[in-house]
């Protein structure tokens, strides 16, 4: 039994063996100068790393993000125990609001109504009632903890875009209910 003439493999041509020679050789290329630029890379920050941690970090949040930032800024800057001053991404003056709500990057709220300042060892809430409490901070995985007293930790939630740290949402000492908070001034 014959197979009929359009069931029969062809044999490729010469121009179809070396149009795929060529996509074969491109696509080595390709790749081989992708897996070498990418070793460059990790050398790059590896290096940067050690010579100058601060611009290590910027990088590292613009390229890779802020939950990366994140984990790097807490080992770098020993955050795993308690310490008085805040991570610097926390410093300032926070309005805080009983709901989110939605801002372009980088863009503070249009008043600062109802501020909590976080600063060196303080918890200040002074147009609200006066309160200023002495406490300490640690990173633990996502979340910045605030210790108030010994037996007291206040967990604040941050909460990112890519690489912009947009607002954080935690229950501040003397209220019953979550508050998010939006940086209003440094």
């Amino acid at each position: 039994m014959k197979t009929p003439q359009s069931l029969r493999l062809k044999r490729p041509r010469r121009v179809q063996i070396l149009s795929a020679g060529v996509f074969l050789l491109a696509g080595v290329v390709y790749f081989g100068t992708l897996h070498a630029m990418d070793g460059r890379a990790e050398a790059y920050f590896r290096q940067l790393r050690q010579s100058d941690p601060a611009l290590y970090l910027t990088q590292v949040r613009e390229a890779q993000g802020f939950d990366t930032f994140l984990t790097e800024y807490r080992i770098l800057n020993n955050y795993e125990d308690f310490h008085q001053a805040p991570p610097n991404f926390l410093v300032g003056r926070w309005t805080l609001r009983p709901e989110p709500i939605r801002l372009s990057p980088g863009t503070a709220p249009s008043e600062c109504s109802d501020p909590v300042t976080l600063d060196y060892g303080l918890f200040l809430q002074l147009e609200t009632g006066g309160v200023a409490l002495p406490v300490s901070y640690r990173i633990e995985g996502k979340t910045v903890e605030m210790r108030i007293a010994p037996d007291s930790v206040v967990p604040i939630e941050l909460v990112s875009y890519g690489a912009q740290l947009d607002h954080i949402a935690f229950t501040a000492p003397g209220r019953d209910a979550v508050s998010y908070g939006y940086l209003c001034g440094r």
